[in-house]
């Protein structure tokens, strides 16, 4: 969120219900609304960083704001990340580690087949695909969130196609489990 936030101050400054409204507008069409105290949390540990700065700003007949800035520590940072690779997406070891997990537990537990965690994890997906094409049915085209909601149907149509690889070769698989029994003799 840090980093987020400071890209949002990059647009000019503003206070703490300005910067949620403009990741509202960028995000929001996908599902990625955010609290608005996070906004908060996240300027306090910007401005302690000195990251930002805050200035405050008469409200007239309501209350004073703080009106938010990038500080030139700020905008180093914010260069700093932009420029930075971002890491590759990775399997989810989760899924992984429960397909490993059930074909070792096999013989203990008959019940638990790995070809049911993969079931369960595809219709998973499945219902996500579903939900994105009714969040892509409500997103401007060309907006910020068309291409959350694009990224994300991509990222689970790679997902269906690596469970497809995982159920042909689930059974291939051989597992060395030479430690198993060690020291119950």
């Amino acid at each position: 969120m840090k980093h987020v936030v400071l890209g949002l101050l990059a647009a000019g400054p503003a206070h703490g219900y300005e910067l949620r409204r403009r990741y509202d507008e960028l995000f929001a069409d996908a599902g990625g609304e955010v609290n608005i105290g996070q906004i908060y949390v996240t300027l306090g540990r910007l401005e302690r960083d000195g990251l930002v700065a805050h200035t405050t700003e008469s409200g007239g007949d309501r209350r004073d704001r703080k009106v938010y800035r990038l500080t030139a520590p700020g905008t180093a940072a914010l260069h700093e990340w932009l420029s930075a690779p971002s890491d590759p997406p990775l399997v989810k070891p989760d899924v992984l580690l429960r397909l490993v997990a059930a074909r070792l537990a096999a013989p203990l537990l008959p019940d638990v087949d790995p070809r049911t965690v993969i079931t369960d994890h595809r219709q998973r997906c499945l219902e996500a695909l579903r939900e994105l094409d009714r969040q892509a049915a409500r997103t401007a085209a060309g907006s910020v969130s068309g291409l959350l909601v694009q990224a994300t149907a991509l990222h689970l149509q790679a997902e269906l196609r690596w469970l497809e690889a995982c159920q042909q070769q689930l059974t291939q698989i051989e597992f060395k489990t030479s430690w198993k029994g060690d020291g119950d003799e």
